[in-house]
């Protein structure tokens, strides 16, 4: 009997350890799962590889209960920033997750600013021969180059998401970084990488405290990845989670807000109630960087048909927003105009024109070029005579404005030769 107690014994123990460790392994981890994704900000505008849309995808496969993003807290919700922190908070918002700002900077000093000024000065001129010098003697530094070269074609190219999230790259800032540290110290010569890294951190960590987050994602620009990764492993409490293990993506529809984001630049759902504050403002900064940017203006032909489109779908949301507003009407006659429709544009510009007239538009861009392209229109319909007289007022709303110092640029050579609207450049 003690032979048979002792065995049934054993069979007991045993059971019990097997359900034991059957129930540890079934129980979730304490540990609070860490996701850094790098991301390469304006770059993901015509990054095929690296999309805005990408980002929405890596948030719907990693389905995270807290997002933070690069926001400082003062402007959170309020003031526009970067298109993949607006996404990554818009998506969060839409599907009820948390969403934290957890960028940093010194509001007090421009590090930008002093880092032009530094670098003029001769001491920084033995500084950057020892930095440079320094990494000559990185093999680290050398292996990269040698494989993907010098990191502005980085920049140039299309890598994709699993490159800017990849060991390689994460290694390569981290090197770079060191060698920066230790020649110029903690400075504005960059950007006081060790203060802002560590306020950024500070914020992560109150963030996934105060939230009682179990599985956080912090989207964060690819330079400060290697940082939070290297912060996240000390800590004992925390789980990194490799980017490869999210790989492949699935691609699963983001949802109608985000995707009216990403296609419509439609972004209210990320301001906080009460803004934007001055909708004007917000709409006319919308449509800068799809028909006003740089050269568009002076240049139509450069602008993508795509853009004209996505920027109708913006200027129809202005004028219900704002039926009367003298930048709307002024964009809807630019538009018009790039749609090659010089009669319905010339209408909406001359029914700015009293406006101008009376002194109640007091913005001088508009003023000046409400004339320009009225000239513009008229000389694409052949009435040379009214294209004349427009580019003559157009230039007496220039004088005493600041785009005096640009006004051979602007009236190019409208007032001795017809303008004629090139073709569209693709």
């Amino acid at each position: 009997m003690r032979i048979r107690r002792g065995i049934l014994g054993s069979f007991l123990l045993v059971g019990a350890l097997a359900f034991r460790w059957m129930d540890l392994e079934a129980r979730p981890s304490t540990k609070t799962r860490a996701l850094v994704v790098g991301t390469i900000h304006q770059k993901h505008e015509s990054n095929q590889n690296y999309s805005y849309a990408d980002i929405a995808y890596v948030l719907a496969n990693y389905d995270p209960d807290l997002i933070c993003v690069e926001i400082r807290p003062k402007d959170f919700r309020r003031e526009p920033y970067l298109k993949e922190m607006m996404l990554a908070t818009i998506w969060g918002l839409s599907h009820g997750r948390k969403v934290a700002p957890i960028d940093w900077w010194d509001d007090t000093n421009n590090d930008r600013e002093i880092r032009d000024k530094l670098e003029k000065q001769p001491e920084y001129i033995e500084k950057e021969r020892q930095f440079q010098s320094l990494r000559a003697q990185s093999e680290m530094i050398a292996r990269f180059e040698k494989q993907y070269g010098p990191e502005e074609r980085l920049w140039e190219g299309n890598l994709g998401y699993q490159f800017w999230n990849g060991k390689d790259y994460n290694d390569y800032c981290a090197e770079g970084y060191r060698i920066s540290m230790r020649v110029y110290g903690d400075s504005p010569i960059n950007l006081h990488y060790q203060t802002r890294n560590n306020r950024m951190m500070q914020l992560i960590w109150s963030a996934i405290k105060d939230h009682s987050s179990r599985k956080v994602i912090v989207l964060t620009g690819g330079e400060h990845k290697h940082f939070f990764d290297r912060e996240f492993k000390k800590n004992p409490d925390i789980q990194p989670i490799d980017f490869d293990s999210l790989l492949p993506l699935s691609k699963p529809d983001p949802g109608p807000d985000t995707q009216k984001f990403l296609y419509e630049d439609e972004d209210l759902l990320y301001y906080e109630k009460g803004y934007p504050q001055d909708l004007d403002l917000y709409y006319h900064y919308k449509l800068i960087p799809l028909v006003h940017g740089p050269k568009m203006d002076f240049h139509p032909e450069i602008i993508p048909p795509a853009n004209v489109e996505r920027a109708g779908k913006v200027l129809n949301r202005w004028k219900e927003s704002i039926p009367q507003s003298d930048g709307a009407l002024f964009d809807e006659g630019w538009l018009s105009f790039l749609r090659e429709d010089y009669a319905g544009a010339i209408q909406r510009f001359r029914s700015l024109a009293p406006r101008i007239e009376e002194g109640k538009v007091t913005d001088p861009f508009l003023r000046i070029e409400t004339y320009v392209n009225l000239g513009r229109c008229y000389d694409q319909l052949g009435d040379r005579e009214k294209a004349l007289a427009s580019y003559a007022k157009a230039e007496e709303k220039l004088r005493g404005t600041n785009f005096e110092a640009v006004k051979e640029y602007i009236f190019q050579d409208y007032r001795t030769v017809p303008y004629h609207r090139a073709k569209v450049k693709m």
